[in-house]
This record gives structure tokens, sequence and C-alpha cells, in this order.
């Protein structure tokens, strides 16, 4: 057991560059701190538009649920979600959802609906400090009916095209809402900065 562990603590050191590793909830309070760079917001009138970096991590974390964490499982779940970066894009107006029927006539409701459960592609990419574009390889549009206090979006980019790039860039153009398009630029280093979850910890 103990050479098990010692297993999962270089696989975790190997992929994190020896970054410091961290509780899930310390994880996700070092996201929340807008200090670290992971989390942008703007203020349009009655909507707040927030972007917030996920970590590899968590998605690992959430694939291994209550099972006891080894090398191959951590392995698998790396390989499946590294590859990628992932942004919370959420959307308020006045506190809440602001894809709602509450919010707006039905018809606009129904074509905005449409737009971020199917069409998100057509409206979000991601530029880099080198000008490349990179498109939304996919996206979650999590509906949940009133109960949150934003609309989230799920969205992701390929990693392997903002090589060498200095910063990314979330370009979001007007779905709607008349927010207009907007831009949400994160330093590269501070998204590949933040700190693994320690899985030996986790059960």
């Amino acid at each position: 057991m103990k050479h098990g562990w010692l297993n999962i603590a270089l696989l975790v050191a190997f992929s994190s560059c020896a970054k410091q590793k961290v509780s899930e909830e310390e994880l996700k309070k070092y996201i929340r701190d807008v200090d670290n760079g992971l989390r942008q917001s703007i203020t349009v009138g009655e909507f707040n538009v927030e972007a917030t970096y996920q970590p590899t991590d968590l998605f690992v974390l959430r694939e291994l649920g209550s099972a006891q964490p080894d090398t191959a499982s951590l392995n698998k779940w790396y390989k499946k979600y590294g590859g990628h970066y992932y942004f919370i894009l959420s959307i308020s107006k006045n506190g809440k959802e602001a894809v709602s029927p509450t919010q707006m006539p039905y018809d606009q409701f129904s074509d905005l609906l449409q737009t971020v459960s199917f069409r998100m592609g057509e409206y979000t990419n991601m530029t880099t400090s080198r000008q490349d574009t990179i498109p939304l390889a996919d996206f979650i549009y999590n509906r949940t009916f009133g109960m949150t206090t934003g609309s989230d979006i799920l969205m992701v980019f390929d990693k392997k095209e903002t090589a060498d790039a200095d910063w990314v860039q979330i370009n979001l153009k007007e779905l709607g809402l008349g927010l207009g398009t907007q831009n949400f630029r994160f330093d590269k280093d501070k998204l590949d900065a933040a700190p693994n979850i320690d899985f030996t910890k986790t059960n």
C-alpha cells in the first residue's frame, strides 16, 4: 500500500511540476480569489458576466468519486481531461439566472435557450498572444431552472493550440441580452500554476 501511495505522489508531482498540493476546498478558494488571476467579471447594466478557470484536477476528482485513487485511474482521468482548458461562463441578471423566462419575453428566452444549449460555438472562441484563434471544442449549459444565482456554461478549449502563448482570451459575442462583445484575458502562466489536489488525502 505504501508503494501505491508513492506512485500516486510521483504521478501528481510529475503532472504538476512540483506545484503546491492542496485540498479540494483550498483549490476552490484559490480559484475564487481574483488576485490569483483565474476569475474575471464584467458588469453591463443589470447583468454580470463572469469567466472562471476550472483546473483539470477538479474533473479528475469528480471522476474518482469515492473510489480509492490509484496510479492507473489517475493516469486514465488525467489523459482524458489534461489536454484542454476549462472555463465556466456565468451570466446573471440582478443576482439571478439570466437565461430564464422570468427575465424576458418567452420568445426571447426560447431563442436564448437554443443558443446556450446548442450554438455557443458560433458565439465564443479563444484567441492568444500569438494571434491564433481557437474554436470552442465543447460546451455544456447547466440548466438549473432558477435554482442558482447565474446561468452557467462550461466551455472547453484545446490546450495544445495555446503552446508558447503568453495569454489566452475568451471572446464572447452578443448573445441577445444586450451585453455586446466581451473579452476575458487570462495570463497563461497563472492558469498553469494553479495548485494540484493532493489525491493522497481525498479519501
